[in-house]
């Protein structure tokens, strides 16, 4: 059983995993919210819906503005009220779905519903992480400042902010707990996950986190980043370069002219993306590129987001801006220069797979964090979303089309675990743990 909350992002990799799963032969099922009930269906995988939709967790109140507010208190308190959203009616569906597994897999999103559930059932949860959550001391949790701290206070950090989300939903956990028969929550959830000694699944590459692997060790190894095989692309519906549509296909767009910047936010909705495309069309008709920008979930730069400002200008942004739907990243990024996204675990295995030097607009989560690696690596730039102006967008495009960084981008790209490789060795880890535990409870 694999479980995820989230996104398409959180999805995608947790179908990667089933789908080599099921190719070894097991039953795999995933359990995902029911807006991408079809999405993991359509790889292939037999798939169950499991808690609420994510589109309206996107449009709340509490994602739109709270998690976005400079007040910490208030993101602490918006990041503990998603923590036990819905708690008690996912534990419940998760019993129903993970009777007779041998062991649920779960995304650090929901992980506590699934650690809850796999002790009531006695199999082990296998977390399957997308950036580093736990406790180190090489990752800054101050990535939002642009800040490296020494290791000393990034370790403090991390052990104050697990302590801080404990305190602040121990009470609503407890009363999960106890709806299970399980004992109240006296320590944070890593720390219970920590004791088992089953391996936290680290899907990205030791590339961009230097020290961490060597950290961490075999306890959470850092395996590489996912992605889907080319048949599962196309049973979600990713546009490759064939898509048609009334201007003609994507290839002939990408013939036609220079290689573009390519855009995407995912669902993730800009505050203000009437203002946000207006910035990246001054920066497109400033600095002579073309824009390849991908809706996805937010929709950005369709007709509701946006349109030019008069009849000269939309004519020639026929040309300078192609916007399209969701898009195999694996056939069309190659073809692109540069990457724009928000941060997403997902967008930033696309581009840097791509050897593209990449500009990450992050709202808020772990999208700093991945902001300062591509920073850091020297591939790429970060700016926070709500301060993207023409102005700042054309200072950052410039800055990650320097022929120095595209170079170190293929470099790094060369770098990179291979996506086949990178499941396969998670694979394995899920059925050595399986095996070890079984072999446990047997004796």
């Amino acid at each position: 059983m694999i479980a995820v909350n989230g996104s398409r992002g959180d999805a995608q990799p947790a179908v990667a995993l089933a789908a080599e799963l099921v190719g070894r032969g097991h039953m795999a099922t995933l359990a995902l919210p029911p807006d991408l009930v079809d999405f993991g269906s359509g790889a292939g995988v037999p798939t169950e819906s499991y808690g609420s939709s994510t589109r309206a967790l996107l449009d709340s109140e509490m994602v739109r503005e709270d998690m976005r507010s400079k007040n910490p208190r208030t993101r602490l308190r918006a990041v503990s009220a998603m923590s036990v959203r819905d708690g008690r009616a996912m534990q419940q569906r998760l019993l129903e779905l993970a009777d007779g597994a041998d062991a649920i897999i779960a995304s650090s999103a929901g992980q506590e519903r699934a650690h809850n559930v796999s002790a009531v059932l006695g199999i082990p949860h296998i977390p399957l992480h997308y950036c580093p959550i736990r406790r180190n001391s090489s990752v800054s949790l101050l990535a939002h400042l642009g800040i490296d701290a020494p290791a000393i206070v990034n370790d403090l950090s991390w052990r104050v902010a697990e302590r801080a989300l404990w305190l602040a939903t121990r009470s609503a956990e407890t009363t999960l707990r106890a709806d299970l028969g399980l004992s109240p929550l006296n320590h944070p959830y890593s720390e219970l996950i920590g004791r088992t000694g089953v391996p936290e699944i680290q899907a990205y590459d030791p590339a961009l986190f230097d020290g961490l692997a060597t950290q961490w060790g075999r306890r959470r190894p850092l395996v590489g980043f996912f992605t889907l095989a080319a048949a599962q692309r196309a049973g979600v519906g990713d546009a490759g370069l064939d898509g048609a549509s009334g201007a003609g296909t994507l290839a002939d767009w990408l013939d036609a002219g220079d290689a573009p910047v390519y855009v995407g936010f995912g669902s993730m909705l800009p505050a203000d993306p009437d203002g946000l495309a207006d910035a990246f069309r001054t920066a497109a008709r400033r600095l002579g590129i073309r824009l390849l920008v991908s809706g996805g979930w937010s929709g950005f730069m369709s007709t509701e987001s946006g349109s030019a400002t008069s009849e000269s200008e939309a004519s020639g942004l026929t040309d300078a801006i192609r916007v399209v739907g969701h898009v195999d990243h694996d056939t069309v990024l190659p073809r692109c220069r540069a990457a724009v996204h928000h941060g997403g675990a997902g967008s930033v295995a696309a581009g840097l797979r791509a050897g593209l030097p990449t500009l990450i607009t992050w709202v808020g989560a772990d999208q700093p964090i991945w902001g300062r690696a591509v920073s850091k690596a020297a591939v790429g730039a970060t700016l926070p979303m709500a301060r993207v102006t023409a102005e700042s967008l054309i200072g950052a495009l410039d800055t990650i089309l320097d022929t120095e960084v595209r170079g170190r981008s293929a470099e790094l790209r060369s770098r990179l675990i291979a996506p086949d490789e990178a499941v396969h060795t998670a694979a394995d880890i899920v059925e050595d743990t399986v095996r070890v535990t079984t072999v446990r409870g047997a004796g």
